[in-house]
């Protein structure tokens, strides 16, 4: 079969173009080796990293001092001759904070890295606040982001409101850059979540930046799914390159770098915490907790099951009570352990909460104009909770390279099992194969004009009862084999 036109990862540089302080612009797409952009939902802006083979010694004639610009414009191939439409390329400007790496290739050329990040990070950083911001959270996070950190309004590709409207708070000399996380942490959407405070505030390569819940991440699936299945093209097909069954939907490679860590897991709440609650008015202390049980029927989860056994009761089974192959282990009382989301004590912490923080109400019962930072449920307890499900359970998947994928979307990856080949059923009864990209890396070499994409994706739950599945009963065991 003669080679195809179209190659994995390809792609179309329009721009890579170095801009220094003084306003002296170098194409610099041919020395450019390898270059590397990210974003993240656990990171507010997107950055990027240029290797550089220079020969023409551009730090010195082009006066590098960190105050440089690269803008780097690129779109995925479709198909024969064609390229993305806009809304699925990639059109950023970054600014340059360091050159590291520097080492000399031969006589008159040398390499090095310049590390990018978003311009504005720079004033979010340095900029300090003192002043009373009034409204929801997404009210207060919109404030500063457009009159503190200059992001106009038409940067906001995704928006969503958060509840209730007249919370009160007074910023005690942060800078600009923590009062948007003191935001996202405590927000809230309100209603029938699947967490509460579950929102995510991040930059898109291919957009702008998005005020995220963790329920809406969970409604959005990329309509590719992907494999490890070979890719056969021939000369004449013009099928797009990122359309299911394309070239770009083959999973190059994938590893596990976690599947489960329960310990770590159980002391860093992902199962059960328990919070007390001080009210320095009344003088009362109150407790609050976070089930996983609990939580679990609340909301319409990723797939829909916790990933571990919460069962009434369960056995720790030792050498010690083990009486051989085929037989049931012995155990005594000593043996019972609660199930992982009854221990509410292996994370544990403390707060305050004064009614009325901000008036000056004879009556406790009344109707506050303005609400203090609040612990009257167990939301905190929720999102620390989240934050841990989603480092839990993690698989990093290699694709071709494309421009029309975010984090924040559901995937469907198909991977091979990692069992003897038989007649029997090996598929997962608890895993149906769909994860949330919670990181996203793109890594393309401009004199090739090809790359790979590398997503983390995270397992948040599974499609049934661990309980409920029994693969041994489908599978041969090593003895059969």
């Amino acid at each position: 079969m003669a080679e195809s036109p179209l190659k994995q990862g390809e792609f179309l540089v329009e721009s890579f173009a170095l801009i220094n302080q003084f306003g002296e612009t170098l194409d610099i797409s041919g020395i450019v080796g390898e270059f590397s952009m990210s974003e993240s939902i656990h990171r507010k802006f997107a950055t990027g990293v240029v290797g550089i083979v220079d020969g023409l010694n551009l730090l010195k004639n082009y006066r590098f001092t960190g105050q440089e610009f690269i803008r780097i414009s690129l779109k995925q191939k479709e198909g024969m001759g064609d390229t993305a439409d806009a809304l699925y390329s990639i059109d950023k400007t970054f600014r340059v904070f360091k050159a590291d790496r520097i080492s000399r290739q031969s006589e008159k050329i040398q390499s090095y890295l310049l590390s990018l990040c978003e311009p504005r990070v720079f004033n979010l950083r340095r900029t300090r606040l003192s002043r009373t911001l009034r409204g929801s959270y997404d009210d207060m996070l919109e404030n500063i982001l457009v009159n503190e950190a200059k992001i106009p309004m038409e940067e906001f590709d995704h928006w969503e409101e958060t509840k209730p409207d007249n919370f009160q708070f007074i910023v005690p000399n942060w800078t600009t850059n923590r009062i948007i996380d003191y935001c996202v942490k405590n927000a809230n959407i309100g209603g029938q979540t699947n967490y509460r405070n579950a929102m995510f505030f991040f930059q898109t390569l291919n957009g702008g930046f998005r005020f995220k819940s963790i329920d809406e991440m969970f409604a959005q699936e990329f309509p590719v799914a992907f494999s490890m299945k070979p890719r056969n093209s021939s000369p004449t097909e013009d099928m797009d390159l990122n359309a299911p069954g394309g070239l770009n939907s083959q999973i190059l490679s994938y590893r596990k770098p976690q599947m489960f860590d329960t310990l770590k897991g159980t002391i860093s709440g992902a199962y059960a915490s328990h919070m007390k609650v001080y009210d320095p008015l009344r003088k009362l202390e109150s407790e609050e907790l976070y089930d996983m049980e609990e939580t679990w029927k609340r909301g319409k989860h990723l797939s829909g099951h916790p990933m571990i056994h919460n069962g009434e009761y369960e056995y720790t089974f030792t050498a010690e009570n083990s009486v051989g192959e085929g037989e049931p282990p012995q155990y005594s009382e000593l043996d019972v352990d609660l199930p992982p989301n009854q221990h509410f004590n292996a994370f544990f912490i403390e707060a305050s909460d004064m009614r009325h923080s901000y008036d000056d109400s004879a009556d406790m019962t009344a109707q506050e104009l303005f609400r203090g930072k609040e612990n009257r449920d167990n939301a905190t307890l929720e999102r620390i909770a989240l934050m841990e499900i989603l480092s839990q359970h993690r698989i990093v998947v290699t694709v071709p390279f494309r421009t029309d994928m975010n984090v924040g979307q559901i995937i469907q990856l198909s991977l091979p099992a990692a069992e003897p080949t038989s007649e029997s059923d090996t598929s997962d009864k608890l895993n149906d194969d769909r994860y949330l990209v919670t990181d996203l890396k793109l890594v393309g070499d401009p004199t090739q004009l090809t790359g790979t994409m590398t997503m983390e994706c995270v397992k948040e739950s599974y499609m049934d009862k661990v309980e409920n599945a029994t693969p041994l009963d489908n599978t041969a065991t090593p003895r059969e084999v």
